[in-house]
C-alpha cells in the first residue's frame, strides 16, 4: 500500500477556498476589542446520550443517586435564563435529547424558542443525533446518525439552526475521517477536548493548540477543517463553576457583606486568562463555562456570569487589556478567522489518546464485543430496509424511525465504545431490538407487496415472513422446524453478488434447495461445532448447518429459495461432510485443498495455521503463516496514582509485555464437502475456532468464539488477542490501519508524526483502533490484510504480525467515571462473544483483482450483508416456481465495480435521498482507483428521476449554496489542496448533466433525486 510519507517540516503557505464568497461576520456576535486579550464565555452542558444513566433516566432526572442529571430541566432552565437578558448566549449540541424535549413543549413555547434561535442566543452546535465516538462508530452510522440530527434541526428551525460548528468535547481520541466528514457536512470548524497530554504539552508551548486539518489524503481541500483544542477539556477555570453541582464561590457584589469578592474573583479569573493566552496564538481565547449535566438552574450560572462580564471589563477602565463576552463556538471561530492568521496543519489523526503515561484508552476499542457486533450488525439492517422502503414507495414509517433513532443514540462516545454502565448497555441493546424488530416488519410488508394475490392465497399456511436474528449462535428456529420453508436472500450492494448461505437445521437430514428456475442446488451439511452447541442460553435442535450459495443475486434485490426436507439417502450421502478428528504430535501434514478453494495447512504438531496459498495454474504457492489466541493479564490497581493504574472499560494497561500462551496446542477436526472446507480448533473449553475456505472465494474466513473467560482465584483479568503472523516476511515497524472503515492511516510503531513519544506501555501505547481492517504492506510481493465485522484494537508489535483485541473480562474499575469493572456476565456465566475476521494474501489477488480490489470489495459485502427472510410453505418446488415472485431486483443497471451505494433512502413526497461514494483510494488499486462517471438515467428499476439536487453530505443545505471559511495554512509537504485545482475533489472537472455523476478517489456525492412512478411491477 502506497502512503504518502509523513513530515513536520512546513512548507509553502496555501489559501485554503471551498466558497468563492467573502466571509460574511456573524451579527449576533458581540463584538470584541482589538488590542485585547478577547475571552469568549460560552455557557455549555455537555449531555450524555446515556452512561451512567440511561438515555430515559438522564432526560427526566431519575435514580439522581446514580448522577444528579435531568436534560429536560436544564433546557426548561436554559430558555427562562435567556429571556432574561438579551446578551446571554446558549450553546446546546445533542439533537436526540433536544427533540424528545421539543416534542413535549406549547406552541407558545415553540415559538419562543424560535425566537432564541433567530437572534443567535440559543445556537445549535454539532447538532447530529448524539456527539459520536470517533474510534468505533462507523462512517456510515456516523454520517446517518449526523444526518438524523441536522435534517431535524434544518425542518424545525430552518438555515438559522444550521450548526457550522462540530463540538466534539469528549470523546477519547479524534479520527481524521470524522475531520473529513464534519468537512464534507459543510462545518467551517471542530473543537475537541482530549488529546494525548504529551501532544497537548507540545502543542501548548508551541501554541499550536489551533490547527488546519487535512482530514484526507485523497479530497483536497474539501476534506480541511480548521480544528482546536479546548484548554480544559470542557470544563470551567478552576473556581469559575457557578452550577448547582458545583462548590465554586458566586460572585457576592455588595459591598456591605463581610463576604464581598468581586476583587479576588475579579484577579482570579484575570490571571486564568492570561495563564491561558499563554498558550494560543491569537488575542482570542475560549472558555468551557459548563460540565457535565450543568445549567438545571441555569440562572445561577448566568447571573454569575453577567457579573463577572461587567466587572471584569470595568477593570479596562484601570488599563486592563482584558476583555470578556458571552460567545459561541461559531462566534469564537469567526473572530480567529478574522485575526488573519497563518495557521499550521495536521495530516494524521489523534490516536491514541493517553490522559497519563499509564493511562492509554484503547481498551475500548475492544470493550463489550457483542454490542460492537450488534450495531454493526444492525447498520446493515437499517441499510436495507431504507432501500426496500425507497424502492417500493413505501415513504417514511414509524418503524424504520425507530430503527434510525436507536442506532443514531448507539453511536455516542459511551455506546458503541463500551464504556458505559452495564444497565445501560442492557438498555442500548433493547433499543437496538425493538429498533431491528420494528424496521424488519417494514422488509415484511415490503416482501409481502412484491408477491401476487394468488400466491398468498395458494399459501394457506404461508404468509408471514420471519427473520432469524439468533444465527450468529448457529439457531433459528423456522428452519430447524419447518419441514419446508422459502429463503429470500436480499441482496443491498448496488452489483450482482454470490453469497454462501449458512442455515442452522436438525442433525442427519437431507434438505433439497431448488432456485427460481426450478433447479436443484448443490448443498453441504456441516456440523456445528461443539463449543457453539455449548454457548450458555442456546436454546436450539440444530446440529448442522447447511450450507448452500445463492449465485447472482440482482443488486438491490432479492433470490428466494425453496428448500424442503427430505429422506433420501442419495441426497444425504451428496450432503454430508467428511469429518476427521486429528491425533497432534506426528509429522503428516493436515492440507486441505480443492481447484477453487484457498488450500490451507494445519501444523501436525501444534493444530495451528501453518500454511494458506491461493490455486492458480501451476503449482499452489503456500504463505507461511500462522494464528493463534494469547492473553495478557489485566493490570489491577487501586488507581491512586498514575503507576497504580488499572485495566479497565477504557483504559488497556496489560500486566505484562508480551502475551502468553492460552495452550501448547489445540484440538482439531477437519471438514470437508463439496462447497466448503473448515478446520475446527479449540484452544480449551472458552476458545475456539473454525477456519473456512470456500469454494471461488479468495479470502479465508476464521471464525472465533471466545468465552467465558475464567476468573482466576486472584481476580486477575484477562484480554484476549488474535495474533497472525507471516514469518518470512520483514515489515518494519510500519502497518495501517483504517479510519472509521474508509482511508487508511500509516502507523509506525512507538512513533508519533507530529510530537516526540515517551511510551511506558510497549503494548497499549501501541494499539490503534481498527474499524474495518489491519494491514501490512511489504511492496507489491506481499500485502496482508485482517477484515473484521466489528470495531476492536489492533496492533503490529513485530515485522510481520497482526494482532487483534477479541475479547476483554476486567475486576477492577480505571477510575475514569464508569464505576463498575468491565465483567460482562449473561446466562450465570461470564459474556461469550463469536465474531469473524478475514485473511487475505497479495497472492491471492489476479489480474481482473487486485490486492486493492480484494479488501474494497470483501469490505463492502461485511458492512452490507445480505439479509435473510423465511417463510413456511406447503407448496411443491414445482408449484412454488410458477406461481411465486422469486427473483426481484430494484436497479435498473449494476453501478460499476468501484462505486458503492451509501444511502438509498425516502426523503419525503416522490423524493429519494441517494448517496454514491468511490470505494478506492489514490493509487490503491490499479484498476479501481481511477475517476468514474454514473448516469443516474435508469439507475432505478421502477421510478423514473426528474429531478436531482445535489446537497452537502449531511443533506441539510444544497451543494451550490455551501460557503465555508476560507483560510491560511502552513502545510506539510504532502499538502494536496491548491487554490488552482479545477475541482475542490480529486482535480476532477464535473458533469453540467445532473444525471451524470463524476466520483473521484473517496469521494461521496449526495442527492435528493424527484421521482415517479415508472413502473408498474408493485
Amino acid at each position: 500500500m502506497t502512503q504518502p510519507q509523513e513530515s513536520w517540516l512546513l512548507g509553502v503557505v496555501l489559501l485554503l477556498a471551498t466558497a468563492t464568497t467573502t466571509h460574511q461576520a456573524n451579527p449576533s456576535c458581540h463584538p470584541v476589542k482589538e488590542g485585547m486579550l478577547n475571552v469568549h464565555l460560552v455557557c455549555h452542558t455537555h449531555d450524555d446520550v446515556g452512561w451512567l444513566k440511561t438515555v430515559d433516566q438522564y432526560f427526566y432526572g431519575a435514580h439522581n443517586s446514580i448522577q444528579r442529571a435531568g436534560v429536560q430541566y436544564i433546557l426548561d432552565s436554559v430558555v427562562d435564563a435567556l429571556l432574561k437578558n438579551p446578551d446571554r448566549k446558549f450553546i446546546y449540541v445533542e439533537s436526540a435529547f433536544f427533540f424528545r424535549w421539543w416534542n413535549e413543549q406549547t406552541p407558545e413555547r415553540k415559538d419562543v424558542v424560535k425566537s432564541l434561535v433567530r437572534s443567535g442566543q440559543l445556537e445549535f452546535i454539532g447538532g447530529g443525533w448524539c456527539m459520536n465516538d470517533e474510534a468505533t462508530a462507523h462512517y456510515n452510522a456516523i454520517i446517518d446518525q449526523m444526518t438524523l440530527g441536522l435534517v431535524k434541526l434544518n425542518e424545525t428551525f430552518g438555515e438559522a439552526a444550521r450548526p457550522t460548528v462540530a463540538w466534539q468535547i469528549d470523546p477519547f481520541g479524534h479520527s481524521r475521517e470524522q475531520a473529513s466528514i464534519f468537512a464534507q457536512m459543510g462545518f467551517d470548524g471542530l473543537f475537541f477536548g482530549r488529546l494525548d497530554h504529551d501532544d497537548k504539552n507540545h502543542r501548548w508551548d508551541t501554541h499550536t493548540m489551533e490547527m488546519m486539518w487535512q482530514g484526507s489524503q485523497n479530497l483536497g481541500d474539501a476534506a480541511w477543517l480548521f480544528t482546536g483544542v479546548l484548554p480544559r477539556g470542557y470544563s470551567p477555570p478552576v473556581g469559575f463553576c457557578f452550577d448547582i453541582l458545583c462548590s465554586d464561590e458566586p460572585i457576592m457584589d455588595d459591598p456591605r457583606l463581610h463576604d464581598y469578592n468581586v476583587d479576588k474573583k475579579v484577579d482570579a479569573f484575570i490571571k486564568a486568562a492570561k495563564a491561558e493566552g499563554e498558550g494560543y496564538a491569537t488575542k482570542h481565547i475560549i472558555m468551557t463555562m459548563g460540565e457535565d449535566f450543568n445549567y438545571q438552574e441555569a440562572g445561577m450560572w448566568m447571573s454569575n456570569l453577567d457579573k463577572l462580564i461587567r466587572y471584569v471589563n470595568k477593570r479596562q477602565s484601570s488599563g486592563s487589556q482584558v476583555n470578556v463576552l458571552y460567545s459561541t463556538p461559531s462566534c469564537y471561530l469567526s473572530a480567529l478567522h478574522d485575526a488573519n492568521q497563518t495557521w499550521t496543519s495536521k495530516t494524521d489523526d489523534f490516536f491514541p489518546y493517553a490522559s497519563g503515561n499509564h493511562s492509554y484508552w484503547t481498551g475500548y476499542f475492544t470493550s463489550r464485543p457483542t454490542l460492537k457486533g450488534y450495531v454493526r450488525q444492525t447498520n446493515g439492517i437499517l441499510q436495507a430496509v431504507k432501500q426496500v422502503a425507497s424502492l417500493l414507495g413505501m415513504g417514511h414509517s414509524e418503524g424504520l424511525e425507530t430503527l434510525k433513532e436507536a442506532m443514531g443514540v448507539l453511536q455516542h462516545h459511551d455506546a458503541v465504545s463500551g464504556t458505559e454502565k452495564q444497565h445501560v448497555a442492557d438498555d442500548y441493546s433493547e433499543r437496538l431490538a425493538i429498533g431491528t424488530k420494528a424496521a424488519l416488519g417494514v422488509m415484511g410488508q415490503a416482501l409481502s407487496k412484491l408477491q401476487p394475490v394468488e400466491a398468498l392465497q395458494k399459501e394457506k399456511d404461508g404468509g408471514t415472513i420471519h427473520f432469524c436474528p439468533l444465527l450468529n449462535i448457529s439457531s433459528c428456529p423456522i428452519t430447524e422446524s419447518s419441514s419446508a420453508f422459502i429463503m429470500t436472500v436480499y441482496n443491498p450492494i448496488a452489483r450482482p453478488i454470490s453469497h454462501y448461505v449458512r442455515l442452522p437445521v436438525p442433525s442427519d437430514t437431507a434438505y433439497k434447495v431448488t432456485d427460481y428456475k426450478g433447479n436443484a442446488v448443490k448443498a453441504q451439511l456441516v456440523p456445528i461445532p461443539k463449543p457453539v452447541l455449548s454457548i450458555p442460553g442456546r436454546h436450539s435442535t440444530a446440529a448442522y448447518e447447511l450450507v448452500f450459495q445463492a449465485t447472482d443475486i440482482p443488486p438491490l434485490g432479492f433470490l428466494r429459495y425453496h428448500i424442503k426436507r427430505t429422506s433420501s439417502y442419495r441426497i444425504l450421502r451428496q450432503q454430508i461432510s467428511k469429518t476427521h478428528s486429528h491425533v497432534l504430535g506426528g509429522d503428516d501434514p493436515i492440507e486441505l485443498s480443492g481447484d477453487e478453494n484457498l488450500a490451507i495447512s494445519v501444523d501436525p504438531k501444534t493444530g495451528l495455521l501453518k500454511r494458506v496459498g491461493a490455486v492458480r495454474p501451476g503449482p499452489i504457492q503456500m504463505i507461511p503463516v500462522s494464528q493463534n489466541f494469547l492473553v495478557y493479564p489485566g493490570m489491577a490497581g487501586n488507581n491512586t496514582k498514575e503507576q497504580y493504574r488499572a485495566s479497565g472499560a477504557y483504559i488497556f494497561r496489560p500486566n505484562a509485555t508480551e502475551a502468553r500462551e492460552i495452550a501448547k496446542k489445540v484440538n482439531v477436526v477437519t471438514v470437508e464437502g463439496p462447497l466448503v472446507y473448515e478446520v475446527h480448533q479449540e484452544w480449551g473449553p472458552w476458545v475456539s475456532q473454525v477456519i473456512r475456505s470456500y469454494m471461488g472465494h479468495l479470502n479465508l474466513e476464521m471464525e472465533w468464539l471466545v468465552g467465558p473467560i475464567p476468573i482466576s482465584r486472584d481476580k486477575i483479568g484477562l484480554e484476549v488477542v488474535s495474533r497472525v503472523d507471516w514469518s518470512s516476511i520483514t515489515t518494519g515497524n510500519t502497518f495501517y490501519t483504517d479510519s472509521n472503515g474508509r482511508e487508511m492511516l500509516k502507523r509506525v510503531k512507538d512513533y508519533r508524526p507530529t510530537w516526540r513519544l515517551h511510551n511506558l506501555e510497549p503494548v497499549a501505547g501501541n494499539y490503534y483502533p481498527v474499524n474495518s481492517r489491519l494491514i501490512l504492506d511489504n511492496g507489491p510481493d506481499f500485502r496482508a490484510a485482517i477484515l473484521t465485522d466489528r470495531s476492536q484494537g489492533g496492533t503490529s508489535l513485530n515485522p510481520g504480525q497482526m494482532e487483534l483485541m477479541v475479547h476483554r473480562r476486567l475486576f477492577y474499575d480505571d477510575a475514569f467515571g464508569v464505576g463498575e469493572p468491565l465483567n460482562e456476565t449473561q446466562f450465570g456465566e461470564g459474556l461469550v462473544a463469536r465474531g469473524k475476521h478475514y485473511l487475505l494474501h497479495s497472492s491471492f489477488a489476479s489480474p481482473e483483482c487486485d490486492f486493492g480490489c480484494l479488501h474494497r470489495t470483501l469490505g463492502e459485502e461485511l458492512l452490507l450483508p445480505p439479509l435473510y427472510a423465511f417463510e413456511e410453505t406447503s407448496a411443491l418446488a414445482h408449484t412454488w416456481t410458477n406461481t411465486a415472485v422469486n427473483k426481484w431486483g430494484g436497479l435498473g443497471m449494476n453501478l460499476p465495480s468501484n462505486v458503492h451505494l451509501l444511502t438509498l433512502e425516502p426523503w419525503g413526497d416522490n423524493l429519494l435521498l441517494l448517496r454514491l461514494e468511490h470505494m478506492y483510494e489514490k493509487g490503491e488499486s490499479d484498476t479501481h482507483s481511477s475517476p468514474v462517471t454514473v448516469s443516474l438515467k435508469g439507475l432505478l428499476a421502477d421510478w423514473a428521476i426528474t429531478g436531482v439536487e445535489e446537497m452537502i453530505l449531511s443533506a441539510n443545505l444544497r451543494k451550490k449554496d455551501e460557503h465555508r471559511l476560507k483560510w491560511k495554512v502552513k502545510t506539510t509537504s504532502t499538502a494536496q489542496a491548491s487554490p488552482s485545482e479545477q475541482h475542490r475533489t480529486n482535480n476532477i472537472v464535473h458533469h453540467q448533466d445532473p444525471l451524470s455523476v463524476t466520483l473521484g478517489p473517496m469521494e461521496i456525492r449526495t442527492f435528493v433525486l424527484t421521482v415517479k412512478k415508472a413502473s408498474s411491477r408493485f
